[in-house]
């Protein structure tokens, strides 16, 4: 049996990385006899429930001095790796490479190393691009980030895009028939990464009737409603907070938008797609051009580009354009679906094996 470990740093336990790697790990371990991964959270995570079922291990490093938590760190992973005797080490953050190659180099084992970063290589502070080449093999998210790798010297042949796994919904959250209700779900920030403040400043000059749904919160959501409030248009937005589960929730809705001026795959355009419902958003760097075919499920607009973004808002709540039909905008996403996904993740981890032989 081929033994597969997953390391990370702290986690929430609320994110969309948290619900990828449950479901890789969980799936792989139902439905493959040859493989078993396991998850190390080096670090914890604040919620533990999204861990429930599956092989993991939580260590947590409370220590006040910083040398002595690095330490721990080291040497609890180092102990784990020596016990577990893994066929491959897949990490989600670029220190942690470091330390699996450092640990593989003391030990003398032959593991296979392999990045599976989830966020854009050049506008996230916690990504140390210097420390992925230390890794055997990467896996990309998004063609965006094969690219990125690409632009700083690493080898084609080590990368492998593969997306990230959406489930395959049988249920579609339909169009309301009069007014148009728009959806946002994730962070709030005012600007930084999510752009909410392009958001709103487009929204206030949509004319018509409309409605914005906004389920998340976050450091700026006092402030974003504060700029609602000075656009006026804060009577025609509805702010549900952080939900556990949205979309159980969630029974109509016109069209997701997203604002981000970065991503690495943002899973809830995959997410929203998966339910038939039409996306409009940025074509940040990595990600959103994966997902969205222009016209088909949904539009983009380039990051900053608020007169396009106007355009296409306007559009829709004019009527001038028929939306396309649920199951073909599902349809759009096929190749993110379990069935394809893991078949294809499992011929990149044979791959990455036959390799290192």
């Amino acid at each position: 049996m081929r033994k597969i470990v997953i390391i990370t740093p702290h986690l929430s336990g609320l994110g969309g990385t948290e619900t990828v790697l449950r479901d890789v790990v969980a799936y792989t371990n139902s439905h493959y006899e040859s493989d078993r991964i396991k998850l190390f959270l080096l670090g914890g995570t604040d919620d533990e429930s999204w861990l429930d079922g599956l092989p993991s291990e939580v260590h947590t490093f409370m220590q006040s001095n910083k040398l002595v938590r690095v330490w721990n760190k080291f040497s609890t992973f180092y102990k784990f790796l020596r016990d577990e005797e893994p066929d491959i080490v897949v990490s989600i953050d670029t220190k942690l490479i470091k330390v699996c190659y450092m640990i593989r180099k003391m030990m003398k084992l032959r593991f296979s190393i392999v990045s599976w970063i989830h966020f854009s290589l050049f506008n996230e502070p916690l990504v140390n691009v210097k420390l992925l080449k230390c890794a055997d093999a990467h896996l990309c998210i998004s063609t965006g980030i094969s690219k990125q790798m690409q632009s700083i010297g690493i080898d084609p042949s080590k990368l492998f895009t593969i997306y990230n796994p959406i489930p395959r919904n049988s249920s579609t959250i339909e169009r309301p028939e009069q007014n148009v209700d728009f959806l946002y779900i994730g962070r709030v920030q005012f600007e930084g990464q999510k752009r909410m403040k392009d958001l709103l400043t487009t929204l206030s000059h949509v004319k018509g009737e409309w409605k914005l749904n906004i389920y998340g919160d976050g450091e700026d959501t006092d402030l974003c409603k504060q700029f609602a409030i000075k656009l006026g248009i804060a009577n025609q937005i509805v702010w549900h907070g952080w939900v556990k589960n949205a979309w159980s929730i969630i029974d109509r809705a016109t069209a997701l938008l997203l604002s981000s001026a970065y991503e690495g795959l943002p899973m809830v355009l995959a997410e929203a797609l998966s339910r038939g419902i039409y996306c409009v958003s940025s074509d940040c760097d990595t990600g959103p051009r994966d997902l969205i075919k222009p016209n088909i499920n949904g539009e983009l607009y380039k990051p900053g580009d608020l007169i396009r973004f106007q355009t296409i808002l306007q559009s829709i709540v004019n009527s001038e354009q028929r939306l396309p039909d649920h199951e073909k905008i599902k349809e759009t996403i096929s190749f993110l679906y379990a069935e394809n996904y893991y078949r294809n993740l499992k011929q990149v981890f044979d791959q990455i094996q036959k390799r290192s032989k």
